[in-house]
């Protein structure tokens, strides 16, 4: 019997979609390969996503899986900042789901990127999302949000990439460079008799775009900026191409003070990584996923070849990416100071912040807009968490109490096991006020009842809906209209 297990491990992620071709030929891959997306038109995108079981096939294996209109990697959805996304959900599961877009800097109240709503099994439901125009292009993602389900749904393939278009015309002396999207998803199977699935893959099965095997092709200098998005459950992925190096322009759609040099790729669960990579000398590079186990016996290998780039035709200059003029919080004074603790039972069954479960009902945390506080986030266990908060990126200052320099802002970040982060958060977006959570992105933890609400309120609309009150109390008794006017020229003077 297969039987999908929601413990994904993404650390066999990655590649581009495509066709591998002969050294000789000059590539022009189709952009996307195989994953169909929807593009914003005069500043709409309107689409249906229906959310429904399955089955996928990976290379001649079928699998039962939940994906968004029958496409396991899940349809692309491509905006502009300042575009407006209309998404008629479609909840043919037999539970409860409903949508969070990962990342926007948006509304949580209303029909917008509220996770608090449930859409019922059967059910249908309108969203409709302001993409904010200052909203940083780059890579972000949509995913179910159930809470207790998240993990399940998530896991079995309930995500998909969203796109904010403009990045490299935001990174000076990139200008135009070819872009190409990777959707990175992975099924654990436990059980599975196949003997592709249990001998060769170890019970994981790894997909790119959708597919168990990715060949990409480039030409030789060829600068390509690859937008890589890990959407695991639960695990970190570590990512690797033969003989080349990545140059990090963005994370969580955030860019970088100045592009970074990296050998591996660490994307940690819901993270996002923008990055160029320059076409080597022609011929065949395995992408391979770190820490991966795969073959047998002999042929046993820690490090899984999870695709191939070729690289030929004629060769090409890469552009080099300067440094661009980015907004540093450290400039910022917090106004408070917080803590989160990470704490979790013996069993593993429960999962704590500040030594609460997760409550729909309670706010944990209140914040005036137009506030900047500073938060430490410190994991007591020896498991990996991962902090995420919606609506809003933030700044990290220090790590297990040593200050770090600025590499720009973010919407996810590990906390060292048995140690901490401090992070600095602007709450000056008037867009975000409402409730929306904050959790581990590890969704097993989450699941299990690490995360919390916070409010964030506008105090001059509570005064202003104050003094509503009080005006309608005032003429419920009779107060003559003489005697009001100097009682609301005081209230705006106070």
């Amino acid at each position: 019997m297969i039987r999908p297990r929601f413990l994904i491990p993404a650390a066999l992620l990655a590649s581009l979609g495509g066709a591998i071709i002969a050294a000789s030929a000059e590539p022009n891959p189709p952009p996307l390969s195989d994953v169909p997306e929807s593009v914003a038109h005069d500043g709409i995108l309107s689409v249906t996503l229906e959310a429904k079981t399955g089955k996928t096939n990976f290379d001649g294996v079928s699998v039962d899986t939940i994906a968004y209109n029958g496409i396991f990697a899940g349809p692309v959805l491509r905006l502009w900042p300042g575009d407006k996304l209309r998404v008629h959900f479609q909840n043919r599961l037999a539970e409860p789901s409903n949508l969070h877009f990962h990342g926007m800097q948006t509304s949580p109240r209303g029909n917008s990127d509220n996770v608090h709503l449930l859409v019922p099994a059967g059910k249908d439901f309108d969203y409709e999302v302001k993409i904010p125009r200052d909203q940083p292009p780059g890579t972000y993602w949509y995913h179910a949000h159930p809470h207790g389900l998240s993990e399940k749904q998530v896991g079995l393939g309930l995500s998909g990439a969203l796109i904010v278009e403009g990045l490299a015309n935001r990174v000076p002396n990139l200008g135009a460079v070819r872009e190409r999207l990777f959707t990175l998803k992975t099924v654990e199977m436990d059980d599975s008799e196949d003997p592709k699935i249990a001998e060769e893959w170890h019970g994981v099965i790894a997909t790119i775009n959708g597919q168990t095997n990715i060949e990409e092709a480039m030409r030789p200098g060829e600068a390509v900026l690859w937008h890589v998005g890990n959407q695991s459950s639960n695990l970190a992925a570590h990512l690797a191409l033969d003989g080349h190096k990545f140059t990090v322009v963005a994370r969580d759609g955030n860019l970088v003070p100045a592009p970074v040099e990296a050998e591996v790729l660490d994307i940690g669960p819901a993270s996002r990584l923008d990055v160029l990579v320059t076409g080597g000398a022609p011929g065949v590079y395995g992408l391979v996923a770190r820490n991966v186990l795969t073959g047998q016996d002999d042929k046993m290998s820690p490090n899984r070849t999870i695709g191939h780039v070729t690289i030929g035709g004629a060769a090409v200059s890469a552009p080099k990416p300067t440094a661009p003029k980015l907004e540093d919080l450290s400039q910022l004074s917090p106004k408070s100071f917080r803590t989160f603790v990470f704490t979790q039972s013996k069993d593993s069954e429960k999962f704590f912040m500040n030594d609460r479960l997760f409550d729909h009902a309670r706010v944990d945390t209140r914040v005036n807009l137009g506030d900047v506080e500073d938060w430490t986030i410190r994991n007591d266990s020896d498991d990996m968490h991962v902090f995420h908060i919606h609506q809003l990126p933030f700044q990290v200052m220090a790590v297990n109490d040593k200050p770090v320099p600025f590499e720009g802002l973010l919407d996810t970040v590990r906390v060292p096991e048995r140690g901490s982060v401090k992070i600095r958060l602007a709450f000056l977006n008037p867009d975000i006020v409402g409730k929306f959570m904050y959790h581990c992105h590890v969704l097993k933890h989450e699941d299990k009842g690490m995360m919390q609400v916070i409010e964030v309120v506008d105090p001059k609309a509570v005064k202003h809906a104050g003094l509503a009150r009080w005006l309608a109390a005032l003429v419920r008794r009779g107060t003559p209209p003489d005697d009001v006017v100097p009682i609301c020229s005081a209230w705006a003077a106070g």
